[in-house]
């Protein structure tokens, strides 16, 4: 082998080796971003939890309402992910999953809030509609244990004398339910009805019922009494009806007679008188 192949060969060695070399740190960086460790639980989400932490529990509700319940005791869950609080109506039950020291703390706040609650009351409402007049001479028919009332209407409003249009006695109990009545009122009540007479209707209603013994003595409180009456109006060759009336909250002491609003229908006037009583 000549001398020029010689150093040819040793070059290319050389070169060889270098590339090697210089490959060598690429590798190992290759191989070191691969082996990167993976991510710990510690960097989970915060609200992470393992489910073999949970515990379950179903409660049966005995007398409250378990929706009314579940408001209340919902805040003592920890609010973790995978906690829950679950309602059935028709078992009347409350399923918990959470940590057990929460369950816990639920299990002692239903003992303490599922308990028999003292009887309420029925309440009994007599109502009382009024036609009153103005015109001389006119005619009183009310009930005598109105007279009082009545005399207090006649200093207070101009009319001089006042006639039962309806009663109605209604048996309710407190909620947010409503009780009421509708009917037809005799025709010749009021001037303005037209010949041949037409009908004239009313309905009333009391809404949202509740008992208020904080001030000692018990009070019935209306959230709403509506009244609402269509009576029809000449208007030349037609009939026109009109609605009128009021819708006003109420409060009534026991056997307190209130009148509890009043409206004008041409020459008359109309008053609602209300009155409640508990029923034990």
């Amino acid at each position: 082998m000549s001398l020029r192949n010689r150093i040819a060969i040793a070059a290319l060695t050389g070169l060889s080796l270098v590339m090697t070399l210089a490959l060598v740190p690429m590798t190992y960086g290759q191989e070191a971003k691969t082996a990167a460790p993976t991510p710990s639980a510690a960097s989970k989400a915060p609200d992470y939890v393992e489910e073999k932490g949970f515990k379950g529990k179903i409660f049966e509700i005995k007398y409250r309402d378990p929706f009314g319940l579940l408001q209340v005791i919902r805040p003592l869950g920890s609010g973790f992910k995978g906690a829950t609080t679950s309602v059935d109506r028709e078992f009347k039950t409350l399923t918990v999953r959470d940590f057990p020291e929460n369950i816990a703390a639920i299990e002692e706040a239903i003992k303490r809030l599922d308990t028999p609650q003292a009887p309420r009351p029925d309440i009994e409402f007599s109502v009382h509609v009024l036609i009153a007049s103005n015109s001389a001479g006119g005619s009183e028919d009310f009930p005598a244990e109105l007279g009082d009332v009545v005399k207090q209407l006649k200093s207070a409003l101009k009319y001089k004398s006042y006639t039962l249009m309806t009663s109605g006695i209604h048996r309710a109990k407190e909620g947010p339910g409503d009780v009421g009545n509708s009917g037809v009122a005799e025709s010749n009540v009021f001037s303005s009805v037209p010949t041949p007479p037409n009908p004239i209707f009313y309905e009333y209603s009391l809404n949202s019922i509740s008992i208020d013994s904080g001030s000692g003595a018990p009070t019935v409180q209306v959230g709403s009494f509506h009244f609402n009456m269509r009576v029809p109006l000449n208007l030349g060759a037609s009939v026109q009806y009109q609605n009128v009336g009021f819708r006003s909250p109420v409060g009534l002491r026991q056997g307190e007679k209130v009148v509890v609003g009043s409206t004008t229908m041409g020459d008359k006037g109309l008053v609602v008188v209300v009155s409640a009583k508990l029923l034990k």
